[in-house]
């Protein structure tokens, strides 16, 4: 690896799903890209062509939201439960303040899988959220990010 991960969220409404992820959650936008029929034909991913947008955070992970030029069928069954589906099931945020967060979520008129941010360890504080599209985003808020990251922070104590 040289650069973080970058997960890609394939959309129903892509420019619904930018809206939240800029302006709700505020990944910053990076990019916007087409492909052509042929190109994702050959690359194994649509026949039709799709749409990229690429999203970022201010430590660099990057959330690709693709959209092929394609109606596709909505999803029959949005699980009820973030641990119901199979594969790829949420991603996380790990942010300073999680009642900030679940506050501006709220305003919002996010769907939360609980009615606030629950103390899952001490010291650790979280809340799933839906995305517009029924996706699952946790937010997480450790008391000590140095504990259990400090992998992130070796560079600075060197300093």
């Amino acid at each position: 690896m040289v650069s973080p991960l970058e997960p890609g969220i394939v959309c129903l409404d892509i420019d619904r799903m930018l809206d939240f992820y800029t302006g709700v959650l505020g990944l910053e936008f990076v990019s916007d890209a087409e492909a052509s029929a042929e190109m994702s034909t050959e690359f194994g991913t649509s026949p039709y062509g799709f749409r990229i947008i690429r999203l970022q955070t201010p430590y660099g992970e990057r959330i690709k939201l693709v959209q092929p030029k394609t109606v596709l069928p909505k999803q029959s069954h949005v699980p009820d439960w973030v641990f119901e589906g199979q594969g790829i099931a949420y991603i996380t945020f790990i942010i300073a303040d999680v009642h900030e967060v679940a506050g501006r979520l709220k305003k919002h008129r996010v769907e939360f899988m609980s009615k606030e941010p629950v103390e899952i360890r001490k010291g650790i504080t979280a809340i799933f959220a839906k995305d517009p599209e029924g996706n699952f985003v946790e937010f997480v808020e450790y008391a000590d990010l140095v504990s259990y990251r400090p992998d992130l922070f070796k560079e600075r104590e060197s300093l």
